[in-house]
């Protein structure tokens, strides 16, 4: 009996003295760093509610210290200097280094059977490719409505201009050939990166005509005075550049901006030849 007494009392003796180390080290990790383990254990079981504290006003304090006179500080001359007139410039967006065959190949791609990247017949220092696309107006056989597209671009392969012509003679050929220059309008704008031109999708494909101008870039739908029906979509370089996106445009053109001596290739100044002596 008395052996029975002795076990149970080292039992509880070795439970009491395990719970006692074990919170020590419990006791020791949750209030390490500020009550931080503490915190995040009672966040994670729901208890602790998260409160703002707000810091109280700080306290202006004077500074002391020894003042140096007489010291010499060196300031950029630029510091002084009056802003120039007139050299200020604009971004400026460009077709130059825009690949004409690959805006061709973009619209075959969207559903375009466009002819071939080639010299044009009437322009041979020019290259073009174009789509044609015929839709019968059963009420009058010899006017059916058409769409017509045509991108043009120089030897050098930059891109110039994309224009499409849309001819509607029946009420029912409208959304197809709307839906068609949309696709163009979409494409040019993919292909130059030019996302901001596709804001004018809705109105094309609603043929309702707009005009966007966008830092030397335009894009202009518009309706033909020589009957109903008809409309142009235009994608080029916009005209008149202003002051400033010209000055953007010389700065990239050394012969312009900054022309090289005629030893290094630049601009010859021109000869005058003077009068003969009579």
């Amino acid at each position: 009996m008395q052996q029975q007494i002795r076990k149970r009392h080292g039992a509880l003796i070795f439970w009491f003295v395990f719970l006692a180390v074990a919170g020590g080290i419990a006791a020791t990790v949750l209030l390490a760093n500020d009550r931080r383990n503490l915190r995040l254990v009672l966040r994670e079981i729901g208890i602790e509610t998260r409160t703002m504290i707000i810091p109280k006003p700080g306290v202006m304090e004077s500074f002391k210290g020894r003042r140096l006179d007489g010291i010499a500080v060196m300031v950029p001359g630029q510091v002084f200097v009056a802003p120039a007139a007139g050299r200020d410039s604009a971004f400026l967006r460009s077709l130059e280094g825009k690949d004409g065959r690959g805006l061709c190949q973009a619209l075959r791609a969207e559903g375009f059977d466009t002819t071939p990247w080639e010299t044009a017949a009437f322009a041979p220092g020019m290259l073009e490719c174009s789509y044609e696309l015929s839709v019968p107006n059963p009420h009058k056989p010899d006017d059916p409505s058409t769409f017509f597209l045509m991108v043009k671009g120089n030897a050098a392969g930059d891109l110039l201009s994309a224009r499409a012509k849309v001819v509607v003679t029946d009420v029912e050929a409208q959304p197809a050939l709307a839906k068609r220059a949309a696709d163009m309008l979409k494409a040019f704008a993919l292909h130059t990166r030019w996302l901001d031109l596709a804001d004018g999708l809705p109105k094309v494909a609603a043929l309702e005509p707009f005009v966007i101008s966008s830092h030397g870039i335009a894009a202009r739908f518009q309706s033909e005075f020589s009957g109903p029906g008809r409309f142009n979509l235009i994608l080029s370089a916009a005209a008149p550049l202003t002051a400033a996106q010209r000055r953007t445009r010389d700065y990239f053109d050394r012969a312009r901006y900054w022309p090289l001596l005629p030893e290094h290739g630049g601009p010859r100044p021109a000869v005058t030849e003077a009068p003969a002596d009579g």
